[in-house]
C-alpha cells in the first residue's frame, strides 16, 4: 500500500496489527509515495527487489510457493511506461506463478472509466502490452471494480485503478483464486481482498484414446 508518511509513523500506526515482519520504501517526498508490506509470522517472505514503485518478493506457505508483486503505478503518465518497463524485466525467465497486485494508476479501456472527459483508444496501449508481454491476466473479483472515486473540477471521477492479476502457471496453481473488491473506508481507494486456496488442486485425469485397440486379433476381435 501507499503510506505518503514517513516510515517510524507508519510503524506506530500499525502497530496494533501485531504483524511480526514488515519492509518499507520511504516516500520521495512528504505526502507522496512510499510502500509498505506487513506480513504473518506463519509466511516466509522473501523481498528480493523493492524501489518507489514496487516491492517484489517471493512467498513460501505450506510448503506453496510463488512470486508476488506488490505495486503502485507512476502516477504521472508520462513516466508510467517506464515503471511498466522495470515490471517486464522480472518477469523474464518467470514461469513459476506469479501475482500481481496493486494501484496500477492505469485502467485497460474505457469501460473502466466513469465522468470526466473521454479517454483516446491509444492511452490503453501500455497496460495492454505490459499484460500481453508478461503473460498477466484480471483475477474473477466480486463487488464494485471502480476502486477509486474523485473530483476532477466539475466532474466526479470513478476508475479501476486498482486490479489484481496472475500469469497462467499462478491461475493454474491456485485456480480458486478470486479478488474482492471492498466498500470505501476513510480513503478514495477501496480496498482489494485476494482470497485463495493453498491446497493443491487435483486436476482431472485426461481421457487418451489407446491407438493399439485399433489391432484385431487373428480371429477378428479387438484386444480387450
Amino acid at each position: 500500500m501507499e503510506t505518503k508518511n514517513p516510515d517510524d509513523f507508519v510503524l506506530s500506526t500499525f502497530s496494533w496489527m501485531g504483524y511480526a515482519s514488515q519492509h518499507l520504501v520511504s516516500p520521495i517526498s512528504p505526502g507522496a509515495g512510499g510502500l509498505a508490506l506487513f506480513w504473518k509470522q506463519e509466511l516466509e517472505v522473501e523481498v528480493l527487489l523493492s524501489c518507489p514503485n514496487f516491492i517484489d518478493t517471493r512467498i513460501k506457505a505450506e510448503g506453496r510457493s510463488f512470486y508476488a508483486t506488490f505495486l503502485y503505478g507512476e502516477p504521472d503518465r508520462s513516466k508510467r511506461k517506464q515503471v511498466w518497463e522495470q515490471v517486464k524485466i522480472l518477469a523474464e525467465n518467470r514461469e513459476d506463478p506469479w501475482l500481481l497486485t496493486g494501484d496500477f494508476n492505469d485502467i485497460v479501456d474505457a469501460s473502466e472509466k466513469q465522468g470526466g472527459p473521454c479517454r483516446s483508444e491509444g492511452s490503453f496501449t501500455d497496460l495492454r502490452t505490459l499484460m500481453a508481454e508478461c503473460d498477466l491476466y484480471d483475477l474473477k473479483y466480486m463487488g464494485n471494480c471502480l476502486s477509486w472515486r474523485g473530483q476532477r473540477y466539475n466532474h466526479l471521477v470513478k476508475c479501476r485503478l486498482d486490479r489484481v492479476m496472475a500469469n497462467s502457471s499462478w491461475i493454474e496453481e491456485f485456480p480458486s483464486g478470486r479478488c474482492e473488491y471492498m466498500r470505501f473506508e476513510g480513503s478514495d481507494h477501496r480496498p482489494v481482498l485476494t482470497r485463495f486456496d493453498t491446497e493443491k488442486k487435483k486436476s482431472k485425469g485426461l481421457f487418451r484414446y489407446d491407438r493399439r485397440l485399433r489391432k484385431k486379433h487373428r480371429s477378428g476381435k479387438t484386444d480387450q
